[in-house]
């Protein structure tokens, strides 16, 4: 037995579900910093900490680049009426022991000002470059470390919070792992691309989107299942159904079970999760016993992946019926 990997993108549910009458959004950055989060002016060169020739306000830039660029995807989605980025600099830098929510007296007079139904908060941004160029293989890398809030003027409370860390790299690989000349991005360029893509990835935690998951083919020495596993790869799928429909009563237990669970797979690309899950089911029952062990593992976990999807997508459906 082995597998062939594959990847697809399914739509994925928010983990922030905001209410219908959330129509008017207001951004902002609260400017908080951690007291020892002081290296905004270094930056670490083939593992020496080095401070900046040029100093420069590096984290307002990526505070406007990341609140635009969140900005812009709640603006794609056509769910709100209108999205108010209030001035990056509209409350001044303010170094604290612990990122902590305001006084609500505070949320409430922004919310009023605005008139807004909810407010997103920014409350933390921190960054830190890093560059080795001393090898044949240079790589640049930025660290960021946010936190955020959400404020509901109809709960008049805070009623999300969430810690986003995330590591964006640079090398000269392309996306197919083949070498290629690039030209490592400065601490200027990274900053703001690493902040488009915090915006971008935080927008993901209140609104469904896409995302790419794996799947993987079961696959076995006969000619016709590496027939079949072809047809898939070339998302032939109906052919290849027909091939593993034909091996799903089969008396040979191994071939029986590879059927059922590509059947299964089959299913999921076709949007039928039910019917894949009970795929799945009959799978678990033919490959239990001493001399599927690995085979029976390999189904019960893609089942757990079934049922984990769709409760997604019950999670989608609900979230949709209440906007």
């Amino acid at each position: 037995m082995s597998f062939e990997k594959f990847s697809i993108e399914v739509y994925k549910p928010s983990e922030l579900h905001l209410a219908p009458n959330v129509k008017k959004i207001a951004i902002i950055s609260r400017n908080l910093k951690y007291v020892n989060d002081t290296l905004q002016n270094y930056q670490v060169k083939n593992r020496h900490l080095i401070k900046d020739k040029i100093k420069f306000n590096f984290d307002s830039l990526a505070i406007k680049t990341c609140l635009d660029s969140l900005s812009g995807r709640l603006l794609a989605q056509n769910q709100f009426d209108s999205i108010l980025i209030l001035p990056v600099n509209t409350f001044p830098k303010n170094q604290v022991k612990e990122i902590r929510p305001a006084n609500i007296e505070w949320y409430k007079t922004i919310s009023n000002k605005t008139g807004a139904d909810a407010l997103i908060l920014l409350d933390m941004f921190s960054c830190f470059y890093s560059l080795t160029n001393d090898n044949p293989n240079p790589t640049v890398n930025v660290v960021t470390s946010n936190i955020w809030s959400v404020y509901g003027a109809k709960e008049q409370r805070i009623i999300d919070r969430f810690t986003q860390v995330d590591t964006l790299y640079w090398d000269e690989l392309d996306e197919n792992g083949q070498y290629r000349k690039l030209r490592m991005p400065d601490k200027k360029s990274a900053i703001a691309l690493a902040a488009e893509v915090i915006g971008e990835n935080y927008s993901k935690h209140i609104l469904p989107a896409w995302a790419k998951v794996d799947r993987t083919i079961m696959q076995n020495s006969n000619p016709e299942f590496k027939k079949a596993t072809k047809l898939a790869q070339n998302t032939k799928w109906e052919e290849a159904v027909v091939i593993w429909q034909n091996y799903s009563g089969s008396k040979n237990k191994m071939k029986r079970v590879t059927a059922l669970y590509n059947l299964a797979l089959a299913s999921e690309m076709n949007g039928n999760i039910d019917q894949a899950i009970e795929l799945t089911n009959q799978a678990a029952k033919v490959s239990s016993g001493l001399f599927l062990s690995s085979e029976n593992e390999a189904v019960r976990k893609y089942s757990a992946v079934l049922y984990l999807r769709k409760n997604e997508i019950n999670k989608l459906n609900n979230q949709y019926e209440t906007r």
